[in-house]
């Protein structure tokens, strides 16, 4: 199947319609996925992490239960993905972006395999990082060098927090895929992540060590914003799992009853295919702003390509 027309959400219409920003909220951006997100996040927090005074003082058994976790969510959320969609293939290829399956015997690929090649960067790589990441945080936390804004008692703020995480996620990734982006960067770390143009699940964090450095920094952001350990470990989590479903190649997920649900990411497919366009998301459309936005149509193909024209004419 084609990708299809990647429209902005109604957030950003004029004149503003409230009643279509609100069904959008509640159907398209809350369900199904941040909702996942919020309470894999939650649930890793309470129950799958050390408490706080386990990171008072540097232990490194600590930082090993978080990379252990965050390769256990992997292994069950991206993994379980992964055999539905490409082991299993319980859908084939209806509503799959690109009718040909994941590569075996490719050069690019360690082990000329795309899946064993993305397994690796992902399990050894994003998993170790994250965890460094979110253990500094939480060594910070633990021995109160950054301001703490308890959830329990400030609720509404935790709550608002918790959504406002998911547009300065977009904005960062956005800012570091321009840099990633740049010859220099580009030709050490990027184009590993890019040897996946057919991509699937384990796609997602498959990124050079550098580029995991970048993307997975997010949770940096509440040395500046006052935060709570919880939020780390959401932030933490989200990075490594949100990239799944899009990158899974297919647009909708077939359910019980034929029903389907919301699958894949149209607008980073698109940058997977085309290159150079569509570097940050949707929900805050940078792209359309700087001018790199491609909505899937062949005008938008054709702007790609003119801009490629003009840049290699200079």
């Amino acid at each position: 199947m084609g990708i299809g027309e990647v429209t902005l959400p109604p957030l950003y219409e004029r004149p503003p319609r409230p009643l279509a920003m609100a069904r959008w909220l509640v159907t398209k951006f809350f369900w199904w996925q941040h909702l996942l997100w919020i309470v894999v996040g939650v649930a890793a927090w309470t129950w799958l992490t050390p408490s706080l005074d386990r990171f008072a003082a540097p232990a490194p058994w600590a930082v090993a239960l978080v990379y252990a976790r965050n390769v256990g969510l992997m292994i069950v959320i991206v993994g379980g993905l992964h055999w539905w969609l490409y082991m299993r293939r319980s859908q084939g290829t209806q509503h799959k972006y690109d009718e040909r399956w994941l590569s075996v015997g490719r050069r690019p690929f360690l082990f000329r395999h795309q899946t064993r090649d993305n397994v690796f960067w992902s399990l050894v790589s994003a998993c170790s990082i994250a965890a460094l990441y979110e253990s500094l945080m939480l060594w910070l936390y633990a021995n109160d060098l950054i301001w703490t804004i308890p959830a329990r008692s400030n609720l509404p703020y935790a709550v608002v927090l918790t959504f406002a995480m998911f547009p300065l996620a977009s904005l960062h990734f956005y800012a570091i895929h321009r840099l990633l982006h740049t010859p220099h960067l580009y030709r050490m770390a990027h184009s590993l992540h890019h040897h996946n143009v057919n991509i699937g699940p384990w796609s997602g964090v498959s990124m050079h060590p550098v580029e995991h450095l970048l993307y997975l920094s997010v949770p940096l952001m509440f040395l500046l914003i006052p935060g709570n350990p919880y939020l780390v470990t959401l932030t933490a989590t989200y990075l490594l799992l949100s990239a799944a479903p899009s990158h899974s190649g297919f647009d909708r997920y077939v359910i019980a009853g034929g029903r389907t649900v919301a699958g894949g990411d149209r607008f980073h497919t698109l940058h997977h295919r085309h290159f150079d366009c569509n570097y940050g998301t949707s929900l805050v459309p940078m792209d359309k702003w700087f001018g790199t936005w491609h909505d899937g149509s062949d005008e938008a193909t054709e702007q790609v390509k003119e801009r490629r024209r003009r840049l290699a004419a200079r």
